[in-house]
Parts: structure tokens; sequence; C-alpha cells
């Protein structure tokens, strides 16, 4: 909920009164009840749709909302407000420029834009930005965009604010997971950066993404991870290991990489270009930085997967898992829900809704077959929109 900072003034402004109420008692300048127990300060809001339609304006137009506009909410009877604002919200996000904020609010969330030489081919940053954005305004299920086989790369038309779909070249596709623009944009030693896009922009956690409850002391700390020890490659179990991922000396390498590790190798055969190649071609970063190979990154005999006890053999078993994660849908929900209030990024800047209003969300974006336009509307229309 956002509130006037000048509340407070006001919180201070009637202590003395309160007080008076409870017979003049105070505790640290603070009033108390007759029991003597210390009064909070009630949290005082107001319904403002006038101040609601200028953030939602910016917000999914881009603009600030027109004077007729603005009298349309502010003439209208007071038991008519609240419909008259949803109206225009609705009429905001049937608008062009709804999908331009959508691709803007996508581009933001994926770090992701425009368009680069990379190594002699020319990739575009912005197919799943537009992607993204075209299943929210499209009203499809938002799970595409880690499970989708087709239509994943394309194009926008400003003026009418359609979306063009068309298949990406050379590449078959699984959602946004196999878009050479994602895969150039965080190309990088052993794919790891990869794997991190993929975990913080979908499940808005920084790693490590699981631990175990049952901390196991080591030289460097303590292991947290539900992963066998010996599930990813390391000295202790290949003594010639070209990186120590069981390396617990200062720091437990594994509380990361037991995840991390059983991922990356379905994103290694993707090139600086993005393309899609027949062999392994992200590198070790030892001395003159060879190809890596699977016992890099685990042992012999060891499966990728996306959590432990979920296995996934490659790309499309990844994207389903993701799909299915409950933390997907939180994720995604949070990341709506902040861009409308205003609030800071989820992950960086650790901007968490509480779990309680999280599942919620997830159930209503689960009962909507995953549409977030609705889920965007309940945002702009909330309560918590309204009040100041």
């Amino acid at each position: 909920m956002r509130t006037r900072t000048g509340l407070m003034l006001s919180w201070a402004l009637a202590s003395t009164a309160l007080g008076a109420c409870a017979g003049g008692a105070q505790s640290g300048g603070k009033p108390v009840d007759p029991n003597g127990n210390t009064m909070q300060p009630a949290v005082v809001t107001r319904v403002d749709y006038e101040e609601a339609l200028r953030s939602a304006a910016i917000k999914l137009t881009g603009n600030y909302p027109s004077l007729a506009e603005i009298k349309q909410v502010r003439d209208a009877a007071e038991s008519m407000r609240q419909a008259e604002y949803e109206k225009l919200v609705d009429d905001y996000m049937s608008r062009p420029s709804f999908g331009a904020q959508v691709i803007d609010f996508f581009r933001d969330t994926f770090k992701m834009g425009g368009s680069d030489n990379r190594g002699g081919t020319m990739v575009n940053f912005d197919y799943a930005p537009t992607y993204a954005a075209s299943l929210v305004v499209d009203e499809k299920p938002f799970t595409d965009i880690v499970t989708a086989t087709r239509d994943t790369c394309q194009t926008f038309d400003g003026k009418t604010g359609k979306f063009s779909p068309a298949n990406c070249p050379n590449q078959s596709a699984v959602g946004v997971l196999t878009d050479a623009g994602v895969q150039a944009q965080f190309f990088s030693s052993m794919a790891f950066r990869r794997v991190r896009w993929v975990q913080e922009t979908f499940i808005c956690r920084k790693f490590p993404a699981e631990t175990s409850g049952a901390p196991q002391p080591r030289p460097g700390g303590s292991y947290t991870s539900p992963w066998d020890y010996n599930s990813i490659t390391g000295k202790q179990n290949k003594k010639d290991a070209r990186i120590d991922f069981q390396d617990d000396k200062s720091i437990v390498c594994a509380n990361c990489h037991t995840t991390m590790n059983h991922i990356a190798p379905l994103f290694a055969r993707f090139g600086a270009n993005g393309a899609l190649n027949m062999q392994i071609v992200v590198k070790v970063p030892i001395p003159n930085e060879p190809n890596a190979a699977p016992i890099d990154w685990l042992p012999n005999g060891e499966m990728t997967a996306w959590r432990v006890g979920k296995p996934v053999a490659d790309l499309p078993a990844l994207g389903a898992a993701i799909a299915s994660d409950p933390e997907f849908g939180k994720c995604i929900a949070s990341r709506v829900w902040n861009w409308a209030m205003s609030r800071p990024d989820v992950v960086e800047d650790g901007a968490l809704l509480t779990d309680d209003m999280a599942n919620k969300l997830l159930v209503d974006l689960k009962s909507s077959n995953w549409n977030v336009k609705k889920l965007v509307r309940k945002a702009f229309t909330s309560d918590s929109f309204v009040r100041y």
C-alpha cells in the first residue's frame, strides 16, 4: 500500500489527544491505552482516483491522462468514480501504446533490447521482450515464455499495436530459452550467465537456488544444498578437474554450483552469436580457454536437472519444469505488482511480496490460464493502487 509520508505528521499531532483519551499516559512519547500498552498509529489512507489515474496513464500508455479523462473521473458521482476509473484503465490497455509500454517493461526485466553485430552476425535483442509482451497483450498463457515451439520471434507495429508472429531463423524454439538474443547477451564461460539469467528472471531469486535446511560444516562455511556433494565435478571425485567446484577452503562453491552445474550444459551449445551448434562451444576459464566438456560440470553418469529430484534431459523438459515451478508464477506476479506500485526490483533490491500476497496472485494467475493482462488490470485497479 502506498501512503503519503506526511501522514506520519498527522499521527504525531494526534499523539497528545490520543494520550489524553488514555488518561494522559505516554510511553516514550507514544500514546498508551488504559492498560498501559503502547498504541500503534493507524495507517491513514484515502482513495484518490485522480492521483491513481495519473500513475496508471503514465505506466500503461507512456503519457499523462488528458484533461477530459481527468474530468471523467473528477465529475463522476462518488459512487461511480471507481467504475469510471476502471473504464479508463481498460481503455489504456486497449491502446497501441500499451503494447509499447509492455515491451519496455520486458526490456527492463530481461536486461536486453536493440541489436548488435556479434562475430559477423547481426543479433536481434528485441525478439525476447517483444514475444513476452505479445503474450501479455494478446492474453496468451504466459507459460509459453519458456515452452512455446513456434512464433517466438515477433515484431510490433507501434501504430496499430499489433504483433506479427514469426518463427526464429535457423533453430527450433523453446520459448525464449533458445532465443539467439538471450543466448548472445548472456554468453559466458561454461554458460553460467545464461543459467543466472533464467534463475533471476523467472524465479526472482539469486543463487543459491536450493537449500536443505540441514547445514553441513565445511572449512569455508556451511554446505546447505540438498544435492549430494559428489553430484558435481571437483577435486574430490576427479583429481585432474579443470575447475574444482567442490572447493570449500574459503567459500563453499557447491552451494550454488550443485544447481548451476546441472542446468548449464543445456545451454552449452549456443555460441557467442546465439546460434545453436552441434558441439559444446562455451569455454572453460583457464589458460587457452578450451571448449568445455560434460565432465567439467558433472561426473560421468550424472544427469542434467532443474532442481534436485527433477531431472531434465533437454531444453523442452527444462522449460516445462520451470513453468510448473510455483516460484515461476509468483515471480511473474511479483514483477507485475512491483511495476504497478513503483516498487524497486524484486531481485536486485529484494522487493519481495509477502508469501500470502504472492500465493493469492499465483492462484489468480493460474485460474485465468496464465493471463498476465488480467493480472496487470488487477494491480492497476486494486485498493492498494488507488489509495494514497
